[in-house]
């Protein structure tokens, strides 16, 4: 078997993400792309901590880039990202919330509706 690397995998990522911009309500699709296409050094790192702060109940949060496990967590958070530390994942899980890739979120919710960017 043959494993693809992390820049084949953004790459695959980043061509689903442009085809599901020319939908209707693909504009956030549109800024994850523009914004998963610059270097690696560019991308957000955001903390669960900051995802906590900027809860919004009914809300999914998408994160474009990597979701670290720095802070607390009190609600039932939905967050997508492009990758997730294990120990976020952890804390996410644990507090009965959902961890998704971007792919994920894109085949549940095409239309992009009550989603956050966070960055």
């Amino acid at each position: 078997m043959v494993t693809k690397s992390p820049n084949e995998i953004r790459q695959q990522l980043l061509i689903k993400l442009k085809r599901q911009s020319r939908n209707p309500g693909g504009r956030i699709w549109r800024t994850l792309f523009e914004k998963l296409r610059s270097p690696r050094q560019n991308r957000v790192a955001v903390n669960v901590g900051d995802l906590q702060h900027n809860f919004t109940k009914g809300r999914i949060m998408v994160v474009p880039g990597k979701v670290l496990s720095d802070g607390i967590i009190k609600d039932k958070l939905e967050v997508a990202a492009f990758t997730f530390s294990a120990q976020a994942r952890a804390k996410i899980e644990a507090q009965g919330g959902k961890c998704l890739t971007l792919e994920e979120l894109m085949e549940k919710n095409p239309t992009g509706k009550e989603v956050m960017l966070v960055s």
